[in-house]
């Protein structure tokens, strides 16, 4: 009987496939693995052996093959023809009713006869009889729960431990997997005969020693004395939005992100962080990759961290720029020793309107409309009859719905990016490529956005080290030349009686504008933005605890901003000569920065140092240009081609410079007592030169009590305790340049005669004041954090109060003068709240997890101080800054009722003496007996929550995840303004809403009597403010990540579709408004709710 053996199929290259197979295991940076998933074979044979296809598969390939002679015979011939085909898909096909079959086990491919494998799978089967129990516990003996428990190489055979920390397991190989967040994964090897086991868990350093991103630095997350939050790269690129600043909303107690638009390229957040510190600027301070930068010109795919540094003590590095916080943004960079991934990610999307606006209907508009005559003069003839009324009630007279014949039902969106990264030991690289395109609801809105990222950092020695990062943006949006603002007010102010097209087809003029009209003829506008990044550094490491780094970083940013308008007419309509401008935007920004870092660990003693110096230089100017008249009646896009006569010119510009130098202690005792300090000197062009100079400290300190001994030793299920105590001050240097530096404008265009000759005009715009300076932020926190049971349920609590000073208000003047009123320092505004941030997670079983995040913010706003200047310095006549209130308040009359009898409107004191029988009546305040705004006006509400809250869920089963983000807000107001408020005001139509109006039947109605021309009701009063608080499901999202084993035929590593929605539902009481929107007449855009569907892929 012949011997059974197994043999290399080429035996005289033995040698050769025994060196390389030993050289690939040592290789770990190639896994002989990953050669499935890349390989491709192409091979056309006819009626040849198997035998034969095998030979030339190893040609192609490092596969081997292994068989036994007895038992497998390659003779039988077969044929084939592929092309880029993976091999699994060749054998498949080479083996197919041969009665053999095949195991690919790393490079090498045993051959073997159906029936032996089946004998193997069966004794596969046989040895899962036998039963592994035993115990987890942690380094302290404490069990652990909810360890997951897997059988190595079989993932879907698996368990997880009980309260007692016990686990029993059929298994049939011979080790086990055991995980837990929070400590490193262990694997158990069984033994012959041991069928219980004692598992020790170690806590994992790297979770412990898990870092942030922090001001020019990183810092332990540990350790952490200030209030920082972060956000994970999969938390951002989990949002179907195209910017990163409406990614942040209900992601981060005290940070408010209102999204108030869905337009094309307008899709932003409005960014708070802790409240509003100032009746001017309240935007927080950008930083991207170490220097200032910009938000929502990122590809959210291209962001690795994104870091809010929301209180003093940590935010005071940056100064005189941070006194409405900091965000620090690091983008994706290659990881050292990391093989070459390409990734995509893409997303298409249908957005439409959250809310759409209800008009009334022909048949409803009619008897309105004949109420609000008769109510004004009871005498006036009506414009329509009782039959015009009865045939658009029955539809013989037709009834246009201007808002469908003006805006489609949907936009379409879509998102790509595109990106590859690796490194080796010395040198890493990344690089991307990104596309937006987001359609509007009208033809002419629209907006691309194309962005490119690139990043290269190489170790030249164990000394130098070297970088650079570029990134490049460009934004185009377009819109017509009337623009969206224009069609919504033409939908607004359209009669549903009056037809979009004239009897011959052309569109109708019933004497306003026709909103689908001015769409196809007005002309367009167009918006070009443009961003060049680039970032160089050195780096040089003197000693392994000193090390020097060298940055220069330069940013332009282009606009060209450009309209042109044709000469059309339908109707009665002329739209007037053509017209057009053109303009240019151009900010040039330079950053030079030297940072010296020193780190040294003695004993039980940590300290690290930071020293920093910092110029920034900002070059601004712009060129504008217009033209009317002249030529043909077509669309230009060339100034040449209108009338030169008609021309205006201006340009302007200014360059501000800032010099800085910072610093920076940490200090830790036993990995428990934990102290830092900052220190920063800012002097800024933006001030008279006496006062340029500002200094910006911090202190903070904390205690983290769970590493004291009476609790790591007597209190097991406390996992992480620590007490945070922080002050510190930062600035604000956000002023007009005319507020410190005297200019005198010329305007060409403008022409006066003296003599016999014309001379341009040229004036003093505004007083200077030399004596200006910084406006100062003190903050003051208390902060708690917690971790129980693993970190399986944890919190984090800050406490504050910040006050700024010196903040700048605008005196009043005599107006006889002819100039702007000064800026000076004078006011004061104080905020005080709280954030919270609950954490929960926990392993149901091997097929289950879920994560609860619940985060909740309160803040309280007050005016402090306005120096006598309330009115002054009130943004309009809405809004009033007065003290002892919060900054954004309404101000208006108190509403009380309407007037219901002719008693009342006898004897009730009364606005304007004009008042009729369902008008609204307002509070007397002062009880003179009149009601006048001096005297009966007083704050009636804010624009601003009080209270913020988000609440993230994440679902896994499987394959599958699942995840919901609820955002929401509360103690805020909403204004129903103009044609938002009032039936037919400035000639607009009537809303649905406006039926429940006041009639001498009906008054518990909830409008007044219906007008057309009367201004009675016409007043900011409590009447029309809503409450404006709210709860959305901001984002929601079904994934499923595809099988390995399916990929690995594909040459993917892995892949993830999934199904997501963006602003689905909304709970709130206003009524035809979108909260996030607050004021509203009619006109604005208003958000979208967008149903996405997605697809990421890595290679």
């Amino acid at each position: 009987m012949r011997k059974c053996n197994m043999r290399w199929f080429s035996p005289q290259r033995m040698k050769k496939h025994l060196a390389f197979a030993l050289a690939v295991s040592l290789v770990a940076m190639v896994p002989v693995s990953a050669f499935a998933q890349v390989l491709k074979i192409s091979m056309t044979k006819t009626n040849v052996s198997i035998e034969n296809v095998l030979r030339e598969l190893e040609k192609q390939s490092d596969y081997t093959f292994f068989y036994n002679d007895n038992q497998v015979k390659l003779n039988k011939k077969v044929s084939i023809n592929v092309s880029d085909a993976p091999i699994e898909t060749v054998l498949n096909e080479v083996f197919k009713n041969s009665g053999y079959t095949y195991k690919i086990v790393d490079n090498q491919i045993v051959v073997s006869t159906a029936a032996a494998a089946a004998k193997e799978v069966q004794a596969t089967q046989q040895q899962k009889q036998r039963n592994i129990s035993g115990v987890v516990k942690d380094a302290m003996g404490e069990a652990i729960i909810g360890a997951s428990v897997i059988e190595k190489g079989n993932p879907t055979n698996g368990t997880i431990t009980d309260i007692n920390g016990k686990f029993s397991l059929n298994v049939g190989g011979n080790e086990l997997q055991i995980t837990y967040i929070g400590y490193m994964p262990e694997t158990v090897s069984l033994k012959t005969g041991v069928a219980s086991y004692n598992i020790i868990m170690k806590e994992d350093t790297k979770t412990l020693d898990e870092v942030v991103v922090v001001g020019y630095g990183v810092q332990k997350k540990a350790n952490l004395t200030g209030s920082v939050a972060s956000i994970s790269a999969e938390a951002l690129e989990s949002r179907s939005v195209a910017s990163v600043s409406a990614a942040l909303a209900g992601q981060i107690p005290g940070v408010t992100s209102i999204q108030t638009s869905g337009a094309p390229g307008s899709q932003t957040g409005s960014i708070t962080i802790r409240g509003k510190n100032s009746i001017n600027a309240a935007s927080p301070l950008v930083i991207v990759d170490g220097v200032p930068g910009t938000m929502d010109t990122i590809d959210p795919s291209d962001i690795e961290t994104l870091t809010v540094l929301k209180d003093a003590a940590s935010s005071a590095i940056y100064g005189v720029q941070a006194a409405n916080g900091v965000i620090v943004i690091t983008t994706k960079q290659g990881k050292k020793g990391e093989k070459t991934h390409i990734n995509y990610s893409g997303i298409v999307s249908w957005a439409s309107p959250v809310v759409k606006r209800q008009y009334v209907n022909a048949y409803e508009h009619a008897i309105l409309y004949n109420e609000a005559v008769h109510n004004e003069n009871p005498n006036a003839v009506l414009p329509f009859t009782d039959e015009d009324i009865e045939n658009y009630r029955n539809g013989t007279y037709p009834s246009t719905n201007w808002y469908d014949e003006a805006f489609k039902k949907s936009a379409f969106e879509q998102m790509h990016n595109l990106s590859i990264s690796g490194g080796s030991e010395k040198t890493t690289y990344n690089a991307s490529i990104g596309y937006t395109n987001q359609g509007g609801l009208t033809d002419e809105i629209s907006y691309k956005r194309y962005n490119a990222r690139m990043s290269l950092n190489s170790d030249i020695n164990k000394y130098i080290s070297v970088g650079v990062n570029a990134s490049g943006y460009r934004g185009i949006k377009e819109d017509g030349w009337m623009g969206y603002v224009t069609v919504a007010q033409g939908v607004s102010r359209s009669y549903p009686t009056d037809p979009v097209y004239a009897e011959d087809g052309s569109f109708n003029y019933s004497g306003k504008d026709n909103p689908v009209a001015i769409q196809d003829q007005s002309g367009f506008t167009r918006s070009t933005a443009q961003q060049l990044n680039a970032t160089a550094y050195a780096q040089i490491n003197i000693l392994p605890e000193l090390s020097v780094k060298g940055v220069f970083s330069l940013r332009h940013d282009y606009t060209n901003q450009e309209g042109f308008k044709k000469h059309f007419t339908y109707g009665n309509f002329d739209s007037g000569l053509r017209e057009g401008y053109d303009e240019y935007y151009n900010h040039n920004r330079y950053t030079s920065q030297v940072l010296a870092n020193y780190n040294k660990t003695f004993g039980k003693h940590s300290i690290a140092v930071l020293g920093g110096f910092e110029s920034f230089e900002h070059i601004y100017k712009f060129t504008k240009a217009s033209r009317k008249g002249g030529g043909n009646n077509e669309l230009t896009e060339s100034l040449n081609t209108l009338d030169a006569s008609s021309q205006k010119n201006e340009d302007g510009g200014y360059e501000m410079s800032r010099l800085s130098y910072f610093g920076r202690v940490q200090y830790d005792f036993m990995n428990k007592y934990l102290f830092e300090a900052n220190l920063r000197a800012d002097a800024s062009s933006r001030f008279p030169k006496d006062n340029r100079w500002g200094v910006f400290p911090a202190i903070s300190a904390g205690w983290r009590i769970s590493e004291e001994t009476f609790i790591k030793d007597n209190v097991s299920w406390i996992s992480n305790l620590k007490l945070r105590l922080g002050w510190g001050r930062t600035g604000n240097e956000e002023l007009d340049p005319d507020d410190i530096y005297p200019s005198i404008p010329t305007y060409a265009y403008e022409k006066y005669m003296f003599g016999n000759s014309l001379y341009s005009t040229a004036y003093e715009s505004r007083y200077v004041n030399n004596y200006l300076q910084w406006a100062t932020v003190t903050n003051y926190e208390l902060g708690l954090e917690a971790g129980f049971l693993n970190n399986m349920f944890g919190f984090e609590l800050s406490v504050y109060k910040k006050k700024t000073n010196d903040m700048l208000l605008y005196m009043p003047i005599q107006g006889v003068i002819g100039m702007s009123a000064p800026a000076q320092n004078a006011g004061s505004v104080e905020n005080t709240g709280f954030d919270l941030n609950l954490l929960h997670n926990n392993r149901i079983n091997k097929d289950w997890s879920y994560a609860v995040n619940l985060n909740i913010a309160y803040v309280k706003n007050e005016i402090i101080d306005m120096n006598g200047t309330e009115g002054a310095n009130s943004k309009n006549d809405k809004f009033w800054y007065i003290e002892g209130n919060p900054i954004g308040s309404y101000y208006g009359y108190v509403a009380n009722g309407y007037f219901n009898t002719d008693d009342e409107l006898a004897n009730y004191p009364k606005r304007t003496g004009k008042e009729q029988l369902g008008d609204i009546k307002y509070l007397d305040l002062n009880g003179d007996g009149k009601i006048t705004a001096d005297g009966d006006r007083q704050i009636i509400g804010k624009n601003f929550p009080s209270w913020t809250t988000g609440l993230n869920l994440t679902l896994y089963y499987k394959d599958f995840d699942f995840s919901a983000m609820f955002q929401g807000a509360f103690d805020v107001d909403g204004y129903y303004m103009a044609e938002a408020a009032y039936a037919f005001y400035n000639g607009a139509n009537a809303l649905k809403r406006h039926l429940d109006r006041w009639t001498p039947e009906h008054h518990n109605a909830s409008y007044p009597r219906i007008t057309k021309d009367s201004q009675t009701n016409f007043t900011t009063s409590s009447f029309w403010l809503q409450n404006a608080s709210y709860v959305r499901l901001k984002t929601i999202s079904l994934g499923y990540n595809l099988p390995n084993s399916f990929l690995s035929k594909l040459g993917v590593q892995k892949a993830k579709l999934y199904v997501a929605g963006e602003n689905l539902l909304t709970f709130s009481d206003l009524e035809g408004i979108d909260p996030e929107e607050g004021d509203e007449r009619g006109w604005s855009y208003g958000n979208v709710k967008k149903v996405s569907i997605g697809l990421k892929v890595s290679f």
